[in-house]
């Protein structure tokens, strides 16, 4: 059913229209909007529930539906709705940014503080040592065939030997030394990590005051984007 216009032309007529909706739909498509992170851990249920841009513009659509579009030309207002949305967009994605915390409405300290320490030693050890030995053995051996009575043969004087068959002289000996060295290093690395969690209401303010404060920063952020300024004047405002 067509809406009849009195000056330029209702919006539901352009959005039951196959084409006019799709140019809509591509108009509406490119302005910058906030996304929630999938993964982020939700504690306490306080973060805001950010809009996709089907809901944020389903929402714009709806409210606006049955007005007449602000342009004498189709084209024009087009133009002039995906102008405006990436204008206003960059102040409200702000505003999605700072509503998706998540935090306890009742508590005045949550913080957490990490203490790293680190502890290094290192030893060196050096033993340096020497041994030596010597030792010397003579012997000798005599004999003769011919009676004395005394025979007294120094150890370097056996050449001079007159009175014997046969003798020998001998000398054995020996030395032993060394040298030992041992040199050793030691080292060892180590750290400890502790985090130190505080949480809690502290007693500076009450916890009732805390939620009035509270409820008074609850923002409808969707709400604001459809009566800003600029979307608005994109509307005859008359229906």
């Amino acid at each position: 059913m067509i809406i009849p216009a009195r000056y330029t032309e209702v919006l539901d007529n352009l959005l039951n229209n196959e084409q006019a909706k799709a140019d809509i739909e591509e108009a509406m498509s490119h302005y910058p909007l906030y996304e929630t992170d999938p993964d982020a851990q939700r504690e306490f249920g306080t973060a805001y529930k950010v809009p996709t841009r089907a809901e944020l513009n389903e929402k714009i659509l709806n409210h606006y539906r049955f007005r007449e579009i602000g342009q004498e030309t189709f084209g024009r207002w087009l133009f002039e709705l995906k102008t405006a949305l990436n204008e206003i967009m960059p102040k409200y994605n702000q505003l999605f940014y700072s509503a998706d915390q998540d935090f306890n409405p009742i508590y005045n300290v949550d913080y957490k503080k990490t203490m790293v320490g680190s502890q290094n030693s290192t030893s060196n050890t050096s033993t340096t040592g020497s041994d030596s030995s010597t030792n010397e053995e003579f012997n000798k051996s005599v004999n003769s065939k011919t009676p004395q009575n005394l025979l007294d043969i120094g150890y370097k004087g056996i050449d001079n030997v007159d009175y014997a068959d046969d003798a020998s002289w001998g000398k054995s000996g020996g030395s032993t030394s060394g040298t030992n060295n041992t040199v050793g290093n030691a080292t060892s690395n180590g750290s400890n990590t502790s985090v130190e969690t505080t949480k809690g209401n502290f007693g500076v303010v009450s916890a009732q005051d805390l939620i009035i404060k509270y409820r008074e920063t609850i923002l409808n952020i969707e709400q604001e984007i459809i009566n800003d300024p600029r979307i608005q004047e994109l509307f005859m405002l008359i229906y």
